[in-house]
C-alpha cells in the first residue's frame, strides 16, 4: 500500500473519529454533577473493597457472557510510523487483549469499553490519535473501534493509553460490549 493511500486512510479515520466524538462520545454534561452518599452506600463500597483485597485479581474475566483476557502490556514512548508517528505526553501503555463473544448475538467492540486505572484511582481512556497512528501502520487490523464480533468468535487487539510515567499498579476496567457489566482485570 502506497504512502499516499495510507495517508488517505489515516485522514479518513481521523475524520470519522471526529464525527463520532462530536455525536456525544463522552459523558460531559452542562449541569454539574451532584453526589449523595448514604451510610449504606459507604458500607457497600467498603465491602466491595474488602472482597477485592481478599481475592487476587485475574487477567481474565467474564462480562455479560463475553470473556475478556489481558494478554500483555507494552510501555512505549511513541507509536505509529514515519508519517503517523504519535509521541506520548507521558508514556503509552499498549494493552493487548482477547475477547470471546459467548452471547447469542453479535456485540459491538469499542475501545471506549476499556479504561486503565492506576493505584491512585486515576482513570485513563484510550488515546484516539495514538490508536489511529498504530492501526494505520499495522496491517493486522488490531483496533477495537466499533467492530462487530459475532457469537462464538474471538478477536485479539491492542488498545493504546497515554498515562503519566508514574502510573503504577494498573488494572483494566472492561465491559463485554457497549452495555456489558464492568469487570476489573489485572494488567501489571
Amino acid at each position: 500500500m502506497g504512502i499516499f493511500m495510507k495517508g488517505l486512510i489515516g485522514l479518513g479515520i481521523l475524520i470519522l473519529l471526529g464525527i463520532v466524538a462530536s455525536l456525544g462520545g463522552g459523558e460531559d454534561s452542562a449541569e454539574p454533577a451532584t453526589t449523595t452518599t448514604t451510610s449504606t452506600n459507604d458500607n457497600e463500597e467498603k465491602n466491595k473493597e474488602e472482597i477485592n483485597e481478599e481475592q487476587p485479581l485475574s487477567n481474565e474475566g467474564i462480562s455479560s457472557d463475553v470473556t475478556i483476557k489481558v494478554l500483555g502490556v507494552e510501555t512505549l514512548s511513541e507509536v505509529g510510523g514515519e508519517f503517523t508517528k504519535e509521541t506520548a505526553q507521558g508514556v503509552f501503555k499498549v494493552v493487548t487483549i482477547s475477547l470471546t463473544n459467548g452471547q447469542k448475538d453479535a456485540i459491538t467492540v469499542d475501545a471506549n469499553s476499556f479504561k486503565l486505572v492506576d493505584s491512585q484511582g486515576r482513570e485513563f481512556t484510550y488515546s484516539s490519535s495514538a490508536q489511529i497512528s498504530m492501526d494505520v501502520e499495522e496491517d493486522n487490523g488490531s483496533d477495537f473501534f466499533l467492530k462487530q464480533l459475532n457469537p462464538g468468535l474471538t478477536q485479539e487487539g491492542k488498545i493504546v493509553f497515554d498515562v503519566p510515567a508514574d502510573a503504577a499498579g494498573l488494572v483494566l476496567k472492561a465491559t463485554g460490549g457497549m452495555m456489558g457489566e464492568e469487570i476489573t482485570l489485572k494488567v501489571e
